[in-house]
């Protein structure tokens, strides 16, 4: 304690303890005395690192009996958080619309499901009342992100800057969890840090500025991991909160459940000890987690079969035929795949580019050497809860991802351990740099002060020269503007729509699908159900003759116009209007056209080859060789209809029915024919021609329509030995020209 007259009276102190880690002290102080407290701060070798001057806060020294003193120390703490998550939050909502540039089915799904639920009283189309899961094209993979867009949809209805923000917003929780883990865990005084570096992280800024359900969840997962080191660190009730938080980001998105679940059950071992000391709130987390499985439960029940079916469409290789020791050799590659910093810290080329940003890495380059100093940091004070809890971090957060393959949204949450070790390292290197600088300047004190203003402003201007560099230049780092790029135009060819039909309303659109996925969903974020246009491509009109109305509009991609001109069907080409991809290039042709005078003849022509059959080789799994004759096939191959995986598949270009002829090299005895066709009502003929006969066994099959494909068997009367088979599969719902999709084709003895 200090005052300004030496005769003045000697001060004890009255109390001093510790609690939670925080050392209290209690004096008397006389009347017309100040106070100052100097405050040595030492790291954990008991070496003096630097020394801080806390004085009361202006204006705040003479306080009522019972109150306590706010040190400058806290309140710049504080105060530093705060503009921190001001920070944060500017970089994300700024342009919020303009990048990143595509606004993609992904993120409409989000506030398409969400009218949805509000239209339908918060059923779903099987009448399960707020059903764990929702559908996303074909699959149960979105729940709490429909959830959370409820709001936002019924306040403002489908509006990309409504679906994006709200989703940024949402996605502050990860920044105070990451502040959390730095100023409750790391026990410096310096959360504002972390924030500033998860803002500036590449694939972060990216995504937590759409409205992905992956952003959403690695939210979740900080501020669960933030609220476990609060209760760490002695504030048990915070660990209910984690529970809360953790089951959220469990089921946000799909590879954040194997994350989740041992992240959990890396805590419950690191830390057992702590847990049982505290037994009575550590059951009742128990209790919560229990309670938040029962949605999952009624799931499961409700959808038995969803996933392992998710799995199948994501190609994983757990469900594929392959022995169990490649599987885990495949989880071992992409796995450590996922630990390599040569793929999170290097600019590559293998995830999608609109999931990139261009001579930018996944994470910070810059931080790499000081996640590195984190990462020594943990294992030296291996000791310590919060260093273990680091390193779990890091090593679960490839785990996810490695289930199917390494891609940066399945292992997006990699940015919160990779954010706390550079943060860690940071601050490592600053104080190593201050105890270097109070040497040569003996104001240490506004030594450290000053070191920290001057981070924090670096660690800004970085983060708006990132966001003005997506801004100005993120529309052309990548030109390839299609479906296999950055799916670019809903915002401007949907909104160009609705303007010219409220324009000239006696306009019909048909407007093309093939330049996005699920381009019904935008249309529907765009539009009230029904939408006033008809979807599809050009092609149905290339390949068979349909009507054309002379107020009807084409809404068609340069690869589609150009089918259209190399076709000869059509005449009176005219291209009302374009819309420019960012390059300069067009993007999309508003067209109107006719068909030629003999179109009828062109297409009877066509019809004619179109029953042509291919002819080639095979080998099925048992490795006996066949010959083939089959329809011409526009996706997969024919040996995949062989290679008994579920997960594959061939489908027809146009023909319907789908025929098959399978000619034995040597005679096959069979006894029964499986197939897996689709769901749709289909009709299967079989014809087996027995080894030397004159006449062939007929077999015929009608199913109605299903949820999801389906095997089927069809079984001679006796075990035949047979000298070829004709089948035909037919797709009742829709005439020629159609596509058919058979999975296999099985002769079963």
């Amino acid at each position: 304690m200090q005052n300004d007259t030496q005769n003045s009276p000697k001060l004890e102190l009255s109390t001093q303890k510790l609690v939670d880690n925080k050392l209290i002290l209690e004096v008397n102080l006389p009347p017309e005395h100040k106070v100052e407290v100097i405050c040595n701060h030492l790291d954990h070798e008991g070496q003096l690192r630097y020394t801080e001057l806390l004085s009361p806060v202006h204006g705040q020294e003479q306080k009522q009996e019972g109150k306590t003193f706010p040190f400058k120390g806290t309140q710049v703490s504080k105060l530093g958080i705060l503009l921190a998550l001001l920070v944060y939050l500017l970089v994300r909502w700024i342009g919020i619309e303009d990048f990143p540039i595509s606004f993609l089915g992904d993120e409409a799904i989000q506030s398409v499901r969400s009218a949805d639920l509000i239209r339908d009283n918060f059923f779903n189309h099987r009448d399960e009342f707020l059903p764990t899961y929702f559908e996303n094209g074909g699959q149960y993979n979105l729940s709490t992100s429909v959830y959370f867009q409820v709001l936002p949809v019924w306040i403002f209805g489908k509006e990309i800057w409504a679906t994006r923000g709200a989703a940024a917003l949402m996605t502050i929780l990860a920044a105070v969890g990451v502040g959390w883990m730095i100023e409750k865990g790391f026990k410096q005084g310096f959360g504002w840090l972390g924030v500033l570096v998860l803002s500036l992280m590449p694939a972060w800024f990216l995504h937590s500025r759409t409205a992905f359900e992956t952003a959403m969840a690695v939210a979740f997962y900080a501020g669960f991991v933030g609220c476990y080191v609060v209760y760490r660190n002695g504030n048990l009730r915070y660990l209910y909160g984690a529970a809360i938080l953790a089951g959220l980001a469990f089921y946000s998105y799909s590879p954040m459940r194997m994350v989740s679940g041992l992240t959990l059950l890396g805590f419950l071992l690191s830390d057992w000890r702590y847990h049982w000391q505290h037994k009575s709130v550590f059951l009742k987390a128990i209790g919560i987690g229990l309670v938040l499985l029962i949605p999952l439960l009624r799931y499961t029940l409700n959808h038995p079969g969803e996933t392992q079916r998710h799995l199948e469409i994501l190609g994983s290789y757990w469900v594929q035929n392959i022995p169990m020791g490649d599987k885990v050799l495949n989880f071992l590659k992409e796995y450590l795949r996922g630990l390599n910093p040569l793929y999170w810290y290097l600019p590559n080329n293998v995830d999608l580019q609109r999931h990139l940003m261009k001579d930018y890495g996944h994470l910070w380059l810059p931080g790499l050497p000081f996640a590195l100093i984190g990462i020594l940091w943990c294992i030296k004070n291996f000791k310590q809860s919060f260093a273990r809890m680091v390193l779990i971090m890091l090593l679960v957060a490839p785990s996810g991802a490695a289930l199917v393959h390494l891609g940066i949204t399945r292992a997006l949450v990699m940015v919160i351990p990779a954010t706390v070790l550079t943060s860690i390292g940071l601050i490592t290197f600053w104080q190593w740099l201050e105890r270097k600088m109070r040497s040569r300047i003996s104001h240490s004190a506004l030594t450290a002060h000053s070191i920290g203003i001057y981070v924090f402003v670096l660690l800004g201007i970085l983060n708006i020269n990132m966001l003005t560099d997506a801004l100005r230049n993120g529309p052309t780092w990548f030109t390839n503007y299609g479906m296999y790029g950055m799916q670019y135009g809903a915002r401007q060819v949907f909104r160009t729509i609705k303007e010219e039909l409220n324009n000239n309303p006696e306009k019909k659109y048909f407007v093309t699908s093939n330049w996005a996925n699920s381009a019904d969903v935008l249309a529907r974020f765009f539009f009230d159900d029904p939408v006033p246009f008809q979807m599809g491509s050009i092609d149905g009109y290339i390949s068979e003759f349909k009507p054309i109305d002379p107020a009807m509009v084409f809404v068609m991609i340069p690869e589609e116009m150009q089918n259209v001109q190399d076709s000869q069907k059509f005449m009176n080409i005219q291209a009302e209007k374009v819309i420019q991809f960012p390059n300069g290039e067009t993007g999309f042709y508003f067209t109107t056209l006719a068909y030629v005078e003999n179109i009828e003849e062109i297409f009877a022509a066509e019809l004619a080859a179109r029953h042509n059959l291919n002819e080639g080789k095979v080998s099925m799994v048992d490795g006996e060789e066949i010959e083939l004759e089959y329809s011409t096939l526009d996706m997969g191959s024919i040996q995949d209809i062989f290679d008994e995986d579920q997960s594959s598949l061939a489908r027809t270009w146009e023909a319907n029915p789908f025929q098959v002829i399978v000619r034995f090299l040597q005679p096959r005895q069979v006894s029964r024919i499986n197939l897996r066709v689709g769901g749709e009502p289909t009709k299967i003929e079989i014809e087996v021609w027995p080894d030397g006969a004159d006449e062939p066994i007929p077999m015929v099959m009608n199913l109605n329509e299903a949820s999801k494909p389906r095997f089927v068997e069809l079984a001679l009367p006796e075990m035949i030995s047979v000298e070829w088979v004709d089948v035909r599969v037919t797709n009742l719902n829709n005439a020629e020209p159609a596509h058919v999709h058979l999975w296999e084709l099985q002769f079963y003895p």
